[in-house]
């Protein structure tokens, strides 16, 4: 069985003003667009937050060892 996930279940606020963005960017309409009531499945929520994850973590432009 597969898990979904609501927007309206998102409990932190910024969170799912994140997600909602990026599902915006990606699906390229406006965040307005996408209703409260829409269903993600835990793998697409999962590469979603990945996503976010990867946009959080800076670029490193010279070796960390140095």
């Amino acid at each position: 069985m597969t898990t979904m996930i609501r927007i309206r279940e998102i409990v932190d606020p910024e969170l799912r003003e994140r997600v909602l963005a990026r599902l915006a960017e990606n699906r390229g309409c406006s965040v307005a667009a996408i209703p409260d009531w829409f269903e993600l499945d835990d793998a697409d929520y999962v590469d979603l937050l990945n996503e976010l994850n990867a946009d959080d973590e800076p670029e490193l432009d010279e070796d960390p060892r140095m």
